[in-house]
């Protein structure tokens, strides 16, 4: 599924009013955290999408409900209501985290590997990373799939570097078909 160009806008709109506020970093943990809640019930996902419910009835739902919550993100869950699109929280959710790993320079990097890499190899990961990209701070998250067989599949800022034997030997299968 590819990400909506109204969560791509919506994210990086709040984005840029949390930096001109200087609120990137409370923003993004209450948007981690509306995501959180919003994926979590079903019935709040049918209500927000319902185009039966009149909009204030929404908006002051929308309002009680996160009540505490920092204004930007709960303008974000209004915009995505309105539009019958709450469930494109996720989206905004990625192309604001996005955005905000680029300006403060830090990653994540999905690292699927066949079996579980030691310290030692994610630490050597992490600084050749670190050093690739210039970036401040890389986290890892090492996913086992035994299918891959071998080598590293790193994927970090909708970027995917594969290295893996599984995709070597699919490489080797397609020219071998092709001929």
């Amino acid at each position: 599924m590819s990400k909506s160009v109204l969560a791509n806008k919506i994210g990086y709109s709040l984005f840029e009013v949390a930096k001109e506020n200087n609120t990137l970093e409370e923003v993004s943990y209450e948007l981690k955290e509306v995501a959180k809640v919003v994926n979590g019930s079903s019935d709040f996902v049918t209500l927000m999408n319902n185009p039966n419910l009149e909009k204030i009835k929404k908006i002051n739902l929308i309002d009680a409900s996160f009540a505490g919550v920092n204004k930007y993100v709960v303008n974000v869950v209004k915009i995505l209501a309105g539009n019958l699109q709450i469930s494109l929280i996720n989206f905004v959710l990625e192309q604001y985290t996005e955005l905000f790993n680029k300006h403060s320079r830090n990653v994540v990097v999905k690292a699927e590997s066949a079996s579980p890499l030691t310290e030692e190899q994610l630490e050597n990961l992490k600084e050749k990373i670190k050093n690739e990209l210039q970036l401040e701070n890389v986290e890892i998250n090492n996913f086992v799939d035994e299918s891959l067989l071998g080598g590293l599949k790193l994927t970090y800022n909708n970027k995917v570097v594969d290295a893996t034997i599984k995709a070597k030997l699919n490489a080797i299968k397609s020219k071998i078909s092709s001929i």
